[in-house]
């Protein structure tokens, strides 16, 4: 249940992999209870309760960290993730998408208050997670090591993180990325505020397409954005509530940016420790 992402600059690409040595079933049920009850102490580390109507809540988490319950968290996967972690070449991105996707589904399930196995996950066809029958809207990122799960008493969100700095060279990104009067601006900066503003704008940009429900189907660069104010979907998106963009005060290796209706009123930021 990924969220749209067509191959991103960003983004590591995937391709065929290595497998991961999946325990007995008797070490199964172990390893499931030494991950959950791992996960349940981080957040007992934070102030997370479970987001009321009206608000949003990002838990963000370093998968390294967590890599020793990686085996646990395969078996927390559907059949299409399982394949799709099946992809990727290195095993410490496979590693980062199966802890991202297992925990995504762990968090949920103390929000929704079911097994993990129950959680409703769903998907639009271009990708958009959906929670059917339940009062929240999901969104998920992940950026090298990095991932974040935003969930909202509302009826959508996006959450977008990035490294930084960059792998890549962000000046060749601006025509791709930016509307004239945004390359406009961001050419007069230094050139290394320069790449941190256009990240920083690209993650604005990808959370609002998220929570519009349209992914990158529509050009960024087509999108002016702007932070804390409100902002109407584009066409393609007509239905879906206007909504606000804020900027995540985030680990210093990242940037990133969460997108909500205007109804939600509040949101945290939560980091999750192995502990």
């Amino acid at each position: 249940m990924d969220e749209y992402k067509p191959p991103s600059p960003f983004h590591d690409a995937i391709s065929l992999v290595d497998g991961l040595v999946i325990p007995t079933q008797s070490d199964d049920d172990l390893a499931h209870w030494h991950f959950e009850h791992a996960t349940d102490r981080a957040i007992a580390g934070t102030t997370f309760t479970t987001p009321a109507e009206g608000e949003a809540c990002i838990l963000i988490f370093d998968s390294i960290r967590w890599r020793p319950h990686s085996a646990a968290a395969h078996a927390l996967l559907d059949s299409r993730e399982r394949m799709r972690a099946a992809r990727f070449r290195h095993g410490h991105d496979q590693a980062a998408y199966i802890l991202a996707h297992a925990m995504w589904r762990l968090l949920l399930s103390i929000c929704l208050d079911v097994d993990p196995a129950d959680v409703p996950l769903t998907s639009t066809p271009i990708g958009q997670p959906l929670l059917p029958g339940t009062r929240f809207a999901t969104s998920l990122s992940h950026s090298g090591r990095w991932v974040a799960v935003a969930i909202a008493g509302a009826r959508s969100v996006g959450v977008d993180i990035e490294r930084t700095p960059s792998p890549v060279a962000l000046d060749d990104l601006l025509a791709s990325v930016c509307t004239p009067a945004e390359a406009n601006q961001l050419h007069d900066l230094p050139r290394s505020d320069r790449e941190h503003a256009l990240l920083q704008l690209w993650t604005r940009k990808e959370a609002a397409l998220k929570a519009f429900g349209i992914g990158l189907t529509l050009a960024p660069s087509t999108f002016p954005i702007t932070t804390n104010t409100p902002i109407n979907p584009p066409l393609s998106a007509a239905a879906q509530p206007p909504c606000r963009v804020s900027d995540l005060i985030l680990p210093t290796e990242l940037v990133g940016a969460v997108a909500l209706p205007i109804s939600v009123q509040r949101f945290a930021v939560h980091v999750l420790e192995e502990i």
